[in-house]
């Protein structure tokens, strides 16, 4: 065997079984990444595996090959896993590693597993294994004496080299005959669904708890210290990977296809196609950008999710147009940025953007606001239709406007013109009405003013109903801090980022990314994020920063996604009184709509 490159200096690995040790002592659930490939060892690594094999099916992976070809004749295994183990695995990662040995075909085992020692391994596998196989050619082998056994003599004879060794198993007398001579049992289910190159499994998520069960019994019924590991067949997402193991009660789980193959095709198609969007995505932003003589993008059209491309369609629609116009959505997801868009669009942008808040009016107030007060004795007031003439006038929560002054906008509109109270003569109306509302307009009236500003509507969906364009979004945000703040997010922050349910929507996710980025030093982690989280969470709990409790209710189904047990525990009552509160105050629909 030619002489190994110079390596960097490795930590000490951890003695035999201690993997076993520290699992009996902590009652830790052990994970194993399966792989072929230094950065695959690396991401591992940062993921959480506690332990990594290297196996040649892994490199096959990364060739772009189904697992499956490990057992074809294609190269010598074990050259293979010592080749690509020792240059790419062992320089890149502190994790003990396994090596994957081919017991068929070799003669010298007692020098395969020396030179395995010296390489710097922590431990030995028996894979390729024979497991895989079935009907004659298996017996052939057993018959021979090339079958299990001889995998169990390579194991064997590493763990007197002082090795730690963990056995491949597919049946529930492989793992008995195993349990009592090596460190680490992994009952294989066979290869794995999913993705591109994922075959049908011949093992359903039933069989599966049944056989774990089973298994994970007699090894520990052989030796209670030998932990057994799941791995294989119909397991793809973590979530089935819990349910098997918790019933089945196993130690621990290895993923191989589940955590190089699969996730990395998924991530490329989308990484690609993110790329592929984002020229036409940009485009489209471009456009807008010209037809307004701005320079910022718009942060609320950001994305390529449906909503987000539905949105943009009906901005575009808005844009174009003089009519009355309605943008529906929650607070914090740009409905007012995407008012000032529209406004600038139109003939009208020569003027600034007018605003008045329907909510902090009660009816007479309101009416006076727009339509203005004349008299010949008492000082007048000019309304907002008369000082808007030539620009738009935003009604802020038009959904709180009475209805005796929505029938008199109407009819204002209708007519061209309107009368200030008190006034005689009338006054010529030449403004644009845009609406906002968290909500669609109830029809009062036969919802003739309501099917009349929603001629044209925009509907902006809030931030947890369309996740996959946080990173877009999160990027062009921290693009937004200015040169000397750019930053980029790790993906320990993006995980916690996308398990938030965001309330306060792009507002509330721009305050964080912001806040975040001015105490990272150069990557912003979890570190960062978490913090900034709780103390949101922490200060939106309390009931007394909320007009009602209705809203204390609502705002904590919107930070916890609309889970139920999770609201419950944040806001800290039970759960039967957050279930009286959702009927109380009339929730049931928005709750069974997530």
């Amino acid at each position: 065997m030619a002489k190994s490159p110079t390596m960097t200096p490795r930590p000490k690995m951890p003695a035999q079984g201690s993997l076993c040790r520290t699992r009996s002592a902590g009652k830790r659930f052990l994970l194993g990444a399966a792989i072929g490939t230094g950065v695959a060892a690396k991401a591992a690594e940062r993921g959480g595996a506690d332990f990594l094999l290297a196996l040649n099916a892994g490199r096959f992976r990364s060739m772009g090959m189904p697992s499956a070809a490990c057992l074809l004749a294609l190269r010598d295994a074990n050259r293979m896993v010592m080749e690509f183990g020792r240059s790419e695995i062992l320089t890149q990662t502190s994790l003990p590693v396994f090596f994957g040995a081919a017991a068929l075909g070799t003669d010298h085992v007692d020098t395969l597993i020396e030179q395995i020692a010296q390489a710097g391994f922590h431990g030995v596998t028996n894979f390729p294994s024979c497991i895989f196989l079935d009907g004659r050619y298996r017996q052939y082998l057993e018959a021979s004496g090339l079958g299990f056994s001889r995998e169990l003599a390579l194991l064997q004879a590493a763990r007197a080299r002082g090795l730690s060794t963990l056995a491949y198993v597919h049946t529930l007398e492989e793992a008995s005959a195993a349990a009592a001579s090596v460190d680490i049992v992994n009952l294989d289910f066979g290869w794995n669904m999913g993705g591109l190159l994922g075959v049908q499994s011949s093992v359903d998520l039933d069989e599966a708890v049944r056989l774990g069960r089973a298994v994970v019994e007699a090894v520990r019924g052989a030796n209670a210290q030998t932990p057994c590991m799941i791995e294989g067949g119909p397991i793809v997402t973590p979530e089935q990977m819990d349910q098997v193991c918790r019933v089945a009660r196993a130690d621990g789980y290895i993923g191989g296809s589940t955590i190089d193959r699969v996730p990395l095709e998924s991530a490329i198609e989308m990484a690609t196609g993110a790329f592929k969007t984002i020229g036409a995505l940009r485009q489209q932003i471009e456009a807008l950008e010209r037809k307004l003589h701005r320079k910022a993008t718009v942060d609320a059209l950001i994305g390529h999710s449906a909503a987000i491309e539905r949105a943009r369609e009906q901005v575009a629609q808005a844009m174009e147009s003089e009519l009355p116009t309605l943008i529906v959505g929650e607070s914090g997801t740009g409905r007012h940025a995407l008012a000032k868009v529209i406004h600038e669009a139109s003939v009208l942008r020569g003027r600034g953007l007018f605003h008045a808040d329907c909510r902090v009016h009660i009816r007479e107030e309101m009416a006076l606001l727009l339509f203005g007060y004349q008299s010949q004795t008492e000082k007048c007031r000019i309304g907002l239709l008369e000082i808007a003439r030539g620009s738009s006038v935003v009604l802020d929560n038009v959904e709180s406007l009475d209805l005796s002054v929505q029938r008199e906008l109407l009819q204002a509109f209708q007519a061209g013109m309107f009368w200030p109270r008190g006034g005689n003569a009338a006054v010529p109306l030449d403004v644009r009405l845009i609406g906002i509302s968290s909500s669609f307009l109830d029809e009062r009236d036969d919802g003739r003013f309501s099917k009349w500003l929603s001629a044209l509507r925009v509907e902006l969906p809030p931030l947890r109903d369309h996740l996959e364009d946080l990173p877009l979004l999160a990027e062009s945000l921290l693009r937004s801090t200015g040169k000397d703040e750019r930053k980029n997010l790790a993906p320990s922050a993006y995980r916690i980022l996308l398990g938030y349910g965001w309330p306060g929507n792009l507002a509330e996710l721009r305050t964080v990314l912001q806040s975040a980025a001015m105490k990272a030093r150069s990557q912003i982690t979890d570190a960062e994020v978490v913090p900034l989280l709780t103390f949101r969470a922490i200060s939106a709990s309390d009931r007394k920063s909320f007009s009602s409790e209705r809203e204390w209710i609502l705002d904590g189904l919107r930070r916890n996604r609309f889970r139920r047990t999770e609201t419950a525990r944040f806001l800290r009552i039970s759960r039967k009184t957050l279930y009286n509160k959702i009927r109380e105050y009339g929730l049931q629909n928005i709750t069974s709509t997530h």
